[in-house]
């Protein structure tokens, strides 16, 4: 029930931010807990298998630029010549690095001053179930 969730939601993070109260919370419905929490344990088999802050998450969390163009081996073709490593993947193109996240916009802007304008460019965030089922050695199913 969306609209109970947030009526429930809306009073821990008051009682949280500004009235100091910690509160502790257990739940399967990591998109929520990824809402609400501030520091995150990871329990895995019963045991504690990770503790991180939101920022520590944040920073460990998988990030990917995809790109889609009318003509993704030619837009691969000069990302590449521009030493980015663009990784087809079925209609996507895939780029992970560092160089490469820290600036979709120059990517872009090379794209389309060489006739190959993306159709699609967005930087894409694993989520915090994706996070844990790599952390626990698993796949998702998606």
């Amino acid at each position: 029930d969306p609209a109970g969730i947030i009526e429930i939601r809306n009073p821990l993070l008051d009682l949280a931010s500004n009235q100091g109260i910690t509160i502790f919370m257990s739940s399967h419905i990591l998109g929520e807990v990824s809402r609400l929490a501030d520091r995150i344990g990871i329990i895995h088999e019963g045991k504690l298998i990770q503790e991180l802050s939101k920022d520590e998450l944040q920073s460990n969390r998988k990030r990917q630029l995809l790109i889609r163009a009318r003509d993704l081996r030619a837009a691969q073709s000069v990302l590449r010549q521009a030493g980015f490593d663009a990784v087809l993947n079925g209609e996507t193109l895939v780029l992970d690095d560092a160089q490469t996240l820290s600036k979709p916009d120059e990517i872009a802007t090379l794209l389309v001053t060489q006739n190959h304008p993306p159709t699609m460019l967005t930087v894409e965030e694993e989520n915090l179930e994706d996070y844990f089922m790599r952390l626990v050695g698993t796949e998702a199913a998606g």
